[in-house]
């Protein structure tokens, strides 16, 4: 890789050409990989990709020999939330740390969102989707999109919600209490009018309740709402009842996957027809099961990528008061084990009749740590039951098209955003593999791994 880096910056400003040649490309398609290819970059834009008979450099162009590695998308980390900081500080709904840490002190401290991005890129994360938070989160897509140490960001601000939640600062909401039409009318067109990239919908409301039917149709408003203003709508459900109202108001994205029983052909056919995408986030649960257990699982979470102020919050987890007896842990674990087997089976359910699945960890929440959760998700992903060629197709192709983005990038194409990953051992046979980078490329500027790591 003579010429690709020199010395120890962090970052190779792209040149007007560069040729990465040799390797094994995985192009986010999910065809057959192509040995000995070419990828050739000028500026930020994929020139071609393909077999180097066929994607020949140009004369003049810098070539790097990747000979022995493999080259992936970008990944991309569909369900986000720059809101929440990746352990109980962010959500003491969950377990309240304030008189420690001070919400509101919390939330202005999460404003610089640097310490993230470079945890994202550290991962090999180039895309994430912030699913919903404050109304400046809207505002860093705009600081994000310029920048080679960044990854894209969508945001969907404020969340339209069911329930009167109270996790909010004076003089700003992440929720937008829907206790009237005319709110779900206000919410919606607040959202709508800050250019926002997605309406989300909190929705926590159950078949067979006495306010069932009211629910609804205020989620169907929302939906229309949306619809009307060409803005995609996304929502919250994770029982089959609310994921059923999601999907038949026209949900673009569901955001979780459904883990209170099987999925059925309603609720298949439904989605289908509305174009909806699936997303599973099969391991946000055991985070919340770790910061109950009072037991913070360093085991898959590469630390190198995690920020030292983040990093310390999780390993203070096993100091906390409050740990359950060991009859609690072992009723907890085998609840994850139940919990896990149905979500795996409707995720595959969903998978097979060709709806997509898009990997997203739903970071942020208490132990689900930004950047590195993804390398756990991915797995998760396998373990339910998908090859690793189509966890990367999830990781990559399907997150750019939750995003919107999929014109952009999410696979190696010519005319696309140069966004990739250079790792050292093969995806494609065991999705742990996605561990093993060696490069991000962030709109054809390079960065080698070890320079991200903190």
């Amino acid at each position: 890789m003579a010429g690709l880096l020199h010395g120890t910056n962090a970052v190779a400003q792209p040149p007007a050409t560069r040729a990465l040649v040799g390797a094994t490309l995985v192009d986010g398609r999910g065809g057959p990989v192509i040995p000995n290819a070419s990828v050739v970059i000028r500026g930020d834009r994929i020139v071609c990709a393909g077999p180097r008979a066929s994607c020949q450099p140009p004369a003049g162009a810098e070539q790097v020999n990747l000979a022995g590695r493999w080259i992936i998308p970008g990944l991309v980390d569909a369900h986000v939330h720059y809101s929440q900081t990746g352990w109980a500080d962010g959500r003491p709904d969950a377990l309240d740390m304030r008189q420690r840490f001070p919400y509101d002190s919390t939330i202005a401290v999460l404003r610089d969102p640097r310490p993230f991005w470079r945890s994202y890129l550290c991962s090999g994360v180039t895309a994430t989707f912030d699913v919903g938070g404050y109304p400046w989160t809207w505002a860093l897509r705009e600081r994000a999109e310029p920048l080679p140490n960044a990854p894209h960001v969508a945001a969907a601000g404020p969340l339209l919600s069911t329930r009167d939640h109270w996790l909010n600062v004076p003089g700003e909401r992440q929720f937008l209490h829907i206790a009237t039409d005319s709110a779900v009318d206000a919410g919606a067109r607040y959202l709508i009018l800050n250019r926002t990239d997605a309406v989300k919908v909190w929705f926590l409301a159950r078949g067979g309740t006495p306010d069932t039917a009211t629910w609804r149709a205020r989620l169907m408003r929302a939906g229309e709402l949306a619809r009307r203003a060409r803005v995609p709508l996304i929502v919250h459900a994770t029982n089959l009842w609310a994921a059923q109202q999601a999907v038949d108001a026209g949900a673009k994205l569901l955001v979780h996957g459904v883990s209170d029983r099987e999925v059925d052909d309603a609720f298949i056919r439904a989605a289908r027809a509305a174009g909806t995408v699936y997303t599973p986030t099969l391991i946000v649960g055991d985070g919340y099961r770790q910061l109950r257990g009072r037991r913070f699982a360093p085991e898959g979470n590469d630390l190198r990528c995690v920020d030292p102020a983040t990093r310390a919050k999780a390993f203070l987890t096993d100091s906390l008061p409050g740990r359950p007896d060991d009859a609690q842990l072992a009723r907890a674990r085998e609840q994850a084990t139940t919990g896990f087997t149905l979500d795996a089976a409707n995720l595959m359910k969903v998978h097979r009749a060709g709806i997509p699945i898009a990997m997203g960890t739903d970071a942020g929440n208490p132990l689900t740590l930004h950047g590195t959760s993804v390398f756990l998700e991915m797995e998760a992903l396998q373990r339910a039951g998908l090859t690793p060629t189509e966890v990367i197709v999830a990781s990559t192709k399907n997150g750019a098209l939750a995003m919107g983005r999929l014109a952009d990038f999410g696979t190696i194409e010519a005319g696309k955003i140069a966004d990739l990953v250079v790792l050292t051992a093969d995806p494609t046979t065991d999705i742990a593999n996605a561990r093993r980078i060696e490069l991000v490329v962030r709109a054809g500027t390079v960065h080698k791994r070890k320079d991200l790591e903190y």
